[in-house]
């Protein structure tokens, strides 16, 4: 059982060797300073930069590695929105119900869980889409992730594990031409640095967030992706706004 009133506490990164992970990972450090420890885990193990093997299939091994960890950060899994069923149920379903129980039974105070905007984005186009606003997915991906925020919500109510769900809009770096120059993504970009940003304020929020789900984008201009409750819950400060950097890289 971690102790969580510890001078150093530990997060565990699982999913480290993605986009999100390791762009994470690599900002985390400096932005948690000495009183946090920082491991990492994924499928894809790279022992030179400290990344244990982790099938998130495997419940025993989930826990195990969660032993003495104060907050899991959660951002495996099939992240393609257009995958089927039989590339979803591994990562999306049975990993994500892992992530919780692994937390459980190692005695974590919280888990920071990578949902993502694909939960709401069965409502109309012109929809704002509010930390409140009720699931709606357009395809399965997106509800095996409403699969994942009904979990957090259980696990918070019914065994006290404190569980902070993203909403991850369109993730990517500040001078990604490729995506930048695409109006949809720069309404609901989330820049890297971000991205770490906001992933530190999860885990440093204070102990009597139980459970929230939380639109995950940079302050973009004009967005009706609102992240005006991310800000207030756990005091997320971005620094990003799309549009300004679409403006700047040019056409």
């Amino acid at each position: 059982m971690p102790d969580h009133s510890a001078s150093t506490r530990t997060a565990l990164i699982v999913g480290a060797a993605g986009e999100i992970g390791t762009e994470v990972s690599t900002r985390l450090p400096q932005l948690l300073g000495d009183s946090w420890l920082v491991r990492h885990a994924d499928l894809r193990a790279d022992e030179a930069h400290g990344v244990a093997s982790l099938d998130i299939t495997d419940l025993d091994a989930y826990a195990g590695q969660c032993s003495g960890v104060d907050t899991l950060v959660h951002l495996a899994g099939e992240r393609d929105s257009e995958s089927g069923w039989e590339r979803l149920h591994g990562p999306n379903v049975i990993g994500a119900h892992h992530a919780f129980e692994a937390a459980r039974r190692a005695g974590c105070r919280r888990v920071v869980f990578a949902s993502s905007v694909h939960v709401v984005l069965g409502h109309p186009i012109d929809t704002p889409l509010g930390a409140d606003t009720p699931p709606w997915p357009s395809t399965l991906y997106g509800a095996t992730k409403v699969w994942g925020e009904s979990l957090a919500r259980l696990y918070a109510d019914e065994e006290d594990l404190s569980c902070l769900c993203l909403r991850i809009g369109w993730a990517g770096a500040r001078d990604d031409r490729r995506k930048l120059r695409l109006p949809a993504a720069r309404d609901m970009y989330l820049t890297h640095d971000d991205a770490a940003r906001l992933v530190a304020a999860c885990i440093t929020a204070p102990d009597d967030v139980r459970f929230a789900a939380l639109n995950a984008a940079s302050a973009n201009t004009g967005s009706r992706f609102s992240i005006a409750e991310t800000r207030r819950i756990v005091g997320y400060e971005p620094q990003d706004d799309a549009q300004e950097l679409w403006a700047r890289l040019g056409d």
